[in-house]
């Protein structure tokens, strides 16, 4: 019978041989070795030996050591015309520890996100990461968690040594962590590769290559929903509108759908180069629906507008999402519509996903007062972690366009406001309207909102030495009024739908006489 064992720590060349005399005269008859980083110890006893007996004898002798003892494999003797239920594994050499400084120890949260989708968030503001070392995986039941360490490295090994096909490194390391985020129950979580982490960082410039649309998890049926669709876009050329639900990629025998591939893994799918294809069905209205889209290189005008066609006197911007140029696009939507004589404004965030706190933070900057309350975020122990107030601000950074000024602050608390917004209006959205709703700036016009009150954030590891990213919930966030509005939303002043006809086409194509909700929006102006 054959026994290997960790030892924590390693022994030193000093004590090997007083360790291996205690342990063999503890075990008559066994042969007793240990690796070269004294990391290992393996045992080869009689066929009858009880494993048990043998682990708590080494056990008591070792504590004397100071050195902890965990079995990683046990080869029992075969039953007669059977197999080992295991290949001898030569235990592997120890690796040498990794050392890392006191600063990388504290790294800073590249983003806060306040968004509903993956392909449509941006950066944010930042706090600190303490990291602290742990042999067991989560946050809870770790007395009856498993030596993560040991057991990968194990795996690893029997695969290298007797596996019949080559398997990919980084692949694997890859796909752990992605699973690892997806097993986490957080439906925002995901793992980025370094490529993947690269796009999402262009991503936040406001510039990307993809089919053109903002997405959300779809829970019935299981896919991906389509809750907007950017203006000339490929997607837009194509034919993909607003609440399709993508249901599986590919085509022929190599589709997979989206509830076996799992919602952070279909979205990688959807990503791609310029000029390759994406490949998808979707479910729209019933219906079943194949597209083939052509990726391309998108440049984001996420911030416009026009004067309205029922009242020159309304100018109506619409928001597609929070990014990092949002706010310079829009106060030159605002200004110019000024400048066209417009006193009173609607402000479209239908199908607005979100986006980048200080995105948002200096859009509202434009409308209240210099210290009062943005938002305040709590973390799941019910403790603020940190709140956020109208200020001069400036950003040397990417974020440089969403920096505000002295003359920034309340430069259009003047005017009128009514804010659309519907179902797909989420998260950053979400915050902008509620909080022109409790400083009584904006009446709000449309249905109830998204209700995504959680703040993800995103974390660079290439400041602990390592590719790519990851992102998860941190905290639950409110606005001014202190109320959460997670799985709630934010209910209008004014709720009216859009009519079976117009919510049949794609938002962006419907005139002003068609749009039920932004005509509702122009009477609040009426006296």
């Amino acid at each position: 019978m054959k026994l290997i064992y960790s030892l924590t720590p390693a022994v030193d060349a000093a004590r090997r041989a007083e360790l291996q005399r205690l342990v063999c005269e503890s075990l008559s008859g066994a042969t007793v070795s240990l690796d070269e980083a004294g990391a290992r110890l393996m045992i080869l006893a009689a066929d009858a030996v009880n494993p048990a007996s043998v682990f708590d004898a080494l056990r008591l002798q070792l504590l004397s050591f100071g050195i902890e003892l965990r079995e990683i494999y046990r080869e029992m003797p075969p039953a007669p015309g059977s197999y080992p239920y295991a290949p001898a594994v030569q235990p592997a050499a120890a690796k040498p520890k990794r050392t890392v400084s006191l600063s990388t120890f504290l790294i800073s949260l590249i983003a806060a996100i306040l968004s509903v989708a993956v392909i449509a968030f941006v950066a944010g503001s930042g706090c600190a990461l303490l990291l602290t070392p742990g042999g067991t995986l989560g946050t809870t039941g770790e007395e009856d968690a498993e030596d993560y360490v040991d057991k990968i490295g194990l795996i690893d090994q029997i695969f290298k040594q007797y596996s019949l096909y080559d398997t990919d490194g980084q692949l694997l390391l890859d796909e752990m962590l992605k699973a690892y985020a997806a097993a986490t129950g957080d439906q925002y979580a995901a793992y980025y590769t370094e490529e993947e982490f690269a796009a999402l960082l262009e991503q936040n410039s406001g510039n990307a290559v993809g089919i053109g649309v903002t997405v959300t998890e779809s829970q019935d049926p299981t896919g991906i929903l389509i809750i907007d669709v950017l203006p000339d876009s490929p997607a837009m050329q194509a034919g993909v509108a607003p609440g399709d639900v993508v249901i599986s990629l590919g085509s022929g025998e190599n589709a997979v759908s989206v509830a076996e591939k799992g919602y952070e893994a279909s979205l990688d799918l959807l990503r791609g180069e310029a000029g390759t294809k994406a490949e998808f069905t979707v479910i729209r209205n019933g219906e079943t629906l194949f597209f083939s889209v052509t990726r391309a290189a998108i440049q984001i005008v996420s911030a416009s507008g026009h004067v309205s066609e029922t009242d020159p006197t309304v100018g109506i911007v619409r928001i597609t999402q929070f990014d990092l140029h949002t706010p310079e696009q829009f106060k030159a939507a605002m200004d110019g519509l000024i400048a066209k004589n417009c006193t009173k404004f609607v402000i479209d965030v239908r199908n607005n996903p979100g986006g980048d706190l200080r995105s948002v933070k200096a859009i509202l900057s434009y409308f209240l007062n210099e210290g009062d309350l943005v938002v305040s975020t709590y973390g799941k122990d019910g403790k603020e972690i940190s709140s956020e107030y109208v200020e001069v601000v400036t950003y040397r950074d990417e974020g440089e366009a969403c920096s505000v000024t002295k003359e920034d602050i309340g430069c259009y608390r003047q005017y009128p406001l009514a804010v659309l917004m519907n179902g797909y209006s989420a998260s950053a959205a979400e915050l902008f309207a509620s909080t022109l709703r409790d400083y009584q700036l904006a009446t709000l016009v449309g249905e109830t909102s998204f209700g995504k009150g959680i703040l993800q954030s995103v974390f660079d590891l290439g400041a602990m030495g390592y590719k790519g990213g990851l992102k998860l919930t941190v905290g639950y966030y409110t606005p001014p009024s202190g109320e959460n509005y997670h799985d709630v939303g934010i209910a209008p002043h004014v709720e009216v739908a859009l009519s079976e006809e117009a919510a049949g086409k794609n938002l962006y194509l419907l005139t002003e006489a068609e749009d039920d909700q932004l005509q509702a929006a122009l009477k609040v102006f009426q006296p």
